[in-house]
């Protein structure tokens, strides 16, 4: 009887350690996931930037194409006051140059949005890959677990 007893303690020291195996396995996966999201927040927060940069140069050339156009006496196609406030005592500059900085920063936009496409679509398949990754191994470890403990209830049976 107190072979059995010990066996069975053993048995249960034997589960108590795979529990703490899998936990800390648990905890490390958590921990990963947790860096690959901080990364991934870190380069959305950075394109998110870049895009309003963008935005804020657009804005600003709108607004000098439109002080250019009242100077010329022309109808305004954007006369948002704050936007006229915020410009007066910029350069005056000509509206073939405005154009052409218009051009770029759109040109530049267009570029932003692609790469941040472009970063989403990798992040996906970087995630993608990781999870499968990751259910790989957990399967591997179950099963290498399982083959551990058949293992060893054929030697104890013995």
């Amino acid at each position: 009887m107190d072979q059995n007893v010990a066996q069975w303690l053993a048995e249960v020291q034997s589960l108590q350690q795979q529990v703490s195996e899998l936990q800390k396995d648990r905890e490390q996966a958590y921990s990963s996931a947790e860096n690959w999201r901080k990364l991934y927040e870190s380069e959305a927060q950075q394109r998110r930037r870049d895009v309003e940069v963008s935005s804020q140069k657009i804005e600003k050339l709108q607004q000098e194409i439109n002080n250019l156009m009242a100077e010329k006496g022309q109808d305004l196609p954007m006369t948002d006051p704050e936007i006229v406030h915020k410009t007066k005592g910029l350069p005056r500059r000509t509206a073939k140059e405005l154009y052409g900085m218009l051009l770029a920063s759109q040109e530049q936009c267009e570029q932003l949005k692609t790469a941040v496409d472009n970063e989403k679509a990798e992040h996906k398949k970087t995630r993608d890959s990781l999870t499968a990754a990751l259910s790989d191994a957990v399967d591997l470890l179950a099963k290498e677990r399982l083959a551990a403990s058949k293992a060893s209830d054929e030697d104890s049976g013995e």
